[in-house]
């Protein structure tokens, strides 16, 4: 695509105008990780996404897409962003009416998905991959999931009360998932737990996060759109590696609360 070849730093935000270094000159050869990270404003917003950022620099070939919940962008991450110094694209996008709070971050990850239809050519390889931004990765997940040539698919570790989640194969297949409630769920894979090659947009007009989705079916519903289980491409040596989890941080402010709590067990 022609804005690799830009030697300029450029950084935009909310106009969906992309980020470009002298660093993906050297990766050109390499399909494009478009990172899907929905956020809101918090305490440890910045953290957050100071962690995964320093994490993503250290990625060739990717392009960071955050989506901020609201009507705008805030300054803060527009800057944290310059500074990781990346190829990114911030944007924002404000919750879907009568659609239940729980039912979240559906609105950002179809606005990247709207901005990547609109801005690349998805007929070309490429992958996207929704990080949440409470998350951890190892830098192998991105290695692994660079030439998905559909879906693939690994364990994340800390889901729902499990050590980790994980499909499970068979002959190198995956024929079902160790993971909660696997007799309702097509695909009970999290969130963190899969990526698509940017042609099975481009092949499924109607791959969006619907506001009909159940509660707590975002994944499968989203991959029974797309996909079958033989489409599944186990990674991560088997899916006998996790590579990424869940690692929610505490409210600070609940925290300090407890640990000025004279009756409060916090050390």
């Amino acid at each position: 695509m022609g804005f690799f070849l830009l030697t300029d730093v450029l950084h935009y935000d909310n106009g969906g105008r992309i980020s470009c270094t002298k660093r993906e000159e050297q990766n050109q050869h390499l399909p494009i990780i478009y990172v899907i990270t929905p956020t809101y404003k918090r305490l440890t917003q910045i953290p957050e996404l100071t962690r995964l950022g320093n994490t993503l620099r250290n990625v060739p070939a990717v392009h960071w897409i955050v989506v901020e919940e609201g009507k705008r962008t805030l300054e803060a991450v527009r800057h944290l962003l310059m500074k990781i110094d990346i190829q990114f694209t911030y944007l924002s996008a404000t919750r879907y009416k009568n659609v239940p709070r729980t039912l979240k971050g559906i609105h950002q990850r179809n606005k990247a998905i709207f901005w990547l239809r609109e801005n690349i050519d998805m007929s070309k390889d490429g992958v996207v991959y929704f990080a949440d931004d409470d998350n951890t990765y190892d830098l192998e997940i991105f290695i692994e999931m660079r030439y998905t040539k559909k879906i693939s698919v690994w364990p994340v570790g800390f889901v729902s009360e499990k050590k980790y989640q994980t499909p499970i194969l068979e002959n190198g297949k995956v024929i079902k998932f160790d993971a909660w409630n696997t007799k309702q769920r097509k695909f009970p894979i999290d969130m963190a737990g899969f990526a698509l090659n940017t042609k099975t947009f481009y092949f499924n007009d109607d791959l969006y996060f619907w506001k009909s989705f159940q509660e707590g079916y975002q994944e499968t519903s989203f991959l029974e759109i797309c996909c079958t289980l033989n489409d599944l491409e186990p990674k991560a040596n088997g899916c006998t590696k996790v590579l990424v989890w869940h690692t929610k941080t505490k409210d600070p402010l609940v925290y300090f609360a407890s640990y000025n709590d004279p009756d409060s067990d916090t050390e």
